[in-house]
């Protein structure tokens, strides 16, 4: 793989380095939530979500709800180990992992909460686009969905309070531990999935991954991935936004630094065709649509765990691009 900091110099213009947040250490199983504090099923589908997030089938955040992301790294679970509904479910829920576990917030936590202005110029003026809260931070670092985080902790009322030392329930995922080399990626735009396989082809893993609003815009073909960046910044340049009147009052280009809250993320990858790449996102509950302009994107902590699986050249193939709808004109 590219040293990293050869590749940021490289992507300058574009982007530049990350790391994953650190892992919480080994703590007791949280208790159960009281009978009201649980919405019917929540916890069962959160327990499900949790386990494939934890054998690289992201199912998205983990939010208690059986959606479309869920039902789809189900489905490639299954297909990776060839289990049936009944047997996959057993294999994921039977090794007596608690759903949630007690975590105790930290200091290094708290500095993780900064300014991530919305606005181009304010942003470019700022030193890292951090998180904006201490929910978002802890949302991210456990794959969590914000409403699903705060339910979890519901006597929590407001997240701006000092918190250090205090211990909340955080759903019981991990990072994800696959020695594991992909030899390949797969892009499934009709599902919204990057798929990675290894050298017998046999599928390793799977994520939820958002692809180009406008479909002529989505590469094509056989690519393969050219370099890494870690931690990038991010170059606005209104040329790439003329539906935006802010951005032609800007007028000029500007350097956003790195951050979570950056417009790609904590990572970005480049693909070999000029232009393109696979990066993060500051906005995890989009992902699995229709979003980009062109690019793909993951979740912050799904890329870092595809960075760690792939190396320069690793193919990659994108597959499933929905013909574009024609426009049918209006009668005469």
């Amino acid at each position: 793989m590219m040293n990293p900091w050869l590749s940021a110099l490289i992507l300058l213009v574009v982007q530049v380095a990350c790391a994953a947040p650190p892992s919480a250490p080994p703590l007791p199983p949280a208790p159960s939530l009281p009978a009201a504090a649980k919405p019917p099923d929540a916890l069962a589908t959160a327990a499900l979500q949790a386990a494939l997030d934890r054998n690289g089938f992201g199912p998205g955040f983990v939010d208690g709800k059986d959606g479309a992301r869920t039902f789809q790294a189900f489905r490639d679970y299954r297909k990776a180990t060839g289990l049936s509904d009944r047997k996959a479910r057993e294999a994921l829920l039977s090794n007596n992992i608690p759903v949630t576990i007690a975590y105790t917030i930290t200091l290094e936590d708290v500095q993780l909460v900064g300014s991530a202005p919305s606005d181009w110029q304010a942003a470019a003026a700022v030193p890292s686009m951090a998180f904006e809260s201490l929910d978002e931070a802890l949302s991210e670092k456990f794959h969590v969905s914000r409403p699903f985080l705060r339910r979890l902790n519901f006597g929590i009322t407001n997240w701006n309070d000092e918190l250090i030392g205090s211990r909340v329930v955080i759903p019981n995922t991990a990072p994800v531990q696959n020695p594991l080399i992909a030899a390949r990626i797969e892009i499934d735009c009709s599902t919204y999935r990057l798929r990675t396989f290894g050298t017998d082809d046999t599928l390793v893993a799977s994520f939820p991954c958002s692809i180009a609003r406008d479909l002529a815009r989505i590469p094509t073909g056989e690519l393969c991935i050219a370099s890494f960046a870690p931690d990038p910044n991010y170059t606005f340049d209104p040329a790439n936004f003329p539906e935006s009147a802010r951005a032609q009052e800007i007028g000029r280009k500007l350097i956003l630094p790195p951050g979570p809250n950056n417009p790609v993320g904590v990572y970005w990858i480049t693909l070999s065709q000029p232009g393109f790449g696979i990066h993060g996102t500051p906005h995890p509950e989009t992902i699995g649509r229709r979003e980009s302009h062109g690019c793909f994107r993951l979740t912050n902590w799904d890329i870092v765990t595809l960075a760690g699986m792939v190396e320069t050249r690793t193919p990659v193939r994108i597959v499933g691009v929905p013909a574009p709808t024609p426009i049918t004109p209006p009668p005469e």
